[in-house]
């Protein structure tokens, strides 16, 4: 699962909101999703606080 979510920290946070708890704050990462066929096809993304990025680094590091 590693191979195919990329988690991504912004160079500065960005006030807007986080797409997975849709709460507004400071968004800090980006969760890159690649395609399952291909892992170096990027399907889509989502913008991620940082207490929401810290849980899904969590999932995606048991889940892989």
């Amino acid at each position: 699962m590693k191979e195919y979510l990329n988690l991504v920290g912004y160079a500065q946070p960005i006030y807007r909101k986080c797409e997975l708890c849709s709460r507004v704050k400071d968004v800090s990462y980006r969760l890159d999703v690649k395609n399952a066929e291909s892992s170096n096809m990027l399907v889509g993304s989502l913008d991620l606080c940082k207490v929401c990025a810290a849980n899904m680094g969590e999932i995606i590091r048991i889940g892989g």
